[in-house]
């Protein structure tokens, strides 16, 4: 791929007319309607999984990973649904102190300025990276499935929600690199928790300046294409984005406004190409759920969306390990070769993967050398 490519965002994945996608088909939700997943349903959503004798996997573990949940699972429930608590379609002002008079709205007349301050306050709230798009509509669910409901509504989004805000969250490199035990779970709920935080706070402070604003966690729309569109990352073989700074450890949150701000161009920095030839994701991962070879159009199933090329991801068979292994897993994340913390050595990988790909294989061949991507032992995230 080449600038030209990556100028159409996340269109440049597409080879045929896209589909609305309703959100029902993905795999969180269809254990609680699809006949055939309703077995999966209950080993994931229902069956206790009592603590075990092993690293990794003991009551302090899971107590922990619940603890990281907390904020998502009682004040956003986003992955649940969300427009509710932090995730509320609309805020009521319950108190709030200075109390600003009603009605104020700040002059807009400058976009690039506004968009500045807005980045500003999201970093500042706890965003790792904020991108911002105008929204394609095309990556807005068809219908919404809050699973607390169990059941599809519409998802009437109004046409003055223009521009989408893309949030990235760190995830903890050392906890994410004991996947698939719990401190890599521990990981991911803080980072959900954290989605709540960063984009309910943006969402509010937009409202205080006089607009429209709804904070979004996996509802609403499709995050991936999204912060592809706002210059966040690329599309990889593991399904996920790739971000410069932290490859694909990371998760996305978003926020949907109708405050006038200037988008930020999409970015190409060598991930397609680099897929192309590493297979690391798919060798780690513990179900098979990641293929090997080429991208194709053909989905595995309708999690996937059609007219994507794409490495698409058996989502079903992902879920069962989830289901087996008692927590979920982060192999893919674990195993890529983007996901290293910043420094000299893999900064200077990073700038070679995007200025000569055909040095790939070297890297490649480093990576395994130094050992780079291997499970850590559970213990060490109690003890370091």
């Amino acid at each position: 791929m080449n600038a030209k490519f990556a100028d159409t965002g996340a269109r440049r994945y597409l080879i045929g007319d896209v589909e609305p996608f309703d959100q029902k088909n993905e795999m969180f939700c269809r254990p609680l309607w699809d006949a055939e997943m309703l077995d999966l349903g209950k080993k994931f959503y229902m069956t206790e999984v009592p603590p075990k004798d092993k690293p990794g996997y003991q009551l302090k573990d899971q107590s922990m990973v619940n603890a990281a949940w907390h904020l998502e699972n009682t004040f956003a429930q986003g992955v649940a649904g969300g427009r509710m608590g932090m995730y509320a379609w609309d805020w009521e002002q319950i108190y709030e102190f200075p109390r600003v008079p009603p009605g104020l709205k700040i002059d807009s007349g400058n976009p690039r300025a506004v968009t500045n301050d807005i980045k500003k306050a999201a970093g500042f709230f706890g965003a790792s990276l904020a991108g911002i798009c105008e929204l394609d509509r095309d990556w807005v669910y068809s219908a919404a499935f809050p699973l607390r409901d169990a059941k599809s509504v519409p998802n009437e989004l109004p046409a003055e929600y223009r521009y989408a805000i893309a949030i990235a969250v760190e995830m903890d490199y050392d906890a994410i690199g004991c996947s698939p035990a719990s401190p890599s779970s521990v990981a991911t709920g803080l980072g959900y928790s954290k989605m709540a935080f960063v984009a309910g706070l943006l969402a509010h402070h937009i409202r205080g300046l006089g607009y429209k604003a709804i904070a979004c966690g996996n509802d609403t729309a499709c995050s991936i294409p999204i912060a592809i569109d706002a210059g966040l990352g690329e599309l990889a073989r593991n399904g996920l984005l790739i971000t410069p700074e932290f490859g694909p450890r990371v998760r996305l949150a978003k926020v949907l406004t109708d405050l006038p701000l200037v988008p930020d161009k999409p970015i190409e920095f060598g991930v397609w190409d680099f897929c192309l030839r590493c297979e690391k994701c798919a060798d780690k991962c513990p179900s098979k759920s990641i293929s090997h070879g080429g991208p194709t159009g053909k989905p595995n199933n309708i999690s996937n969306r059609k007219g994507v090329l794409r490495w698409p991801i058996n989502a079903e068979t992902c879920l069962e390990f989830w289901a087996r292994n008692g927590t979920d897993c982060s192999n893919c994340i674990r195993s890529c070769p983007f996901n290293k913390p910043a420094g000299r050595l893999h900064d200077s990988v990073r700038w070679g993967i995007r200025k000569y790909p055909r040095l790939n294989p070297l890297f490649l061949w480093g990576d395994d050398l130094l050992g780079y991507g291997k499970k850590r032992k559970a213990d060490n995230f109690w003890q370091d």
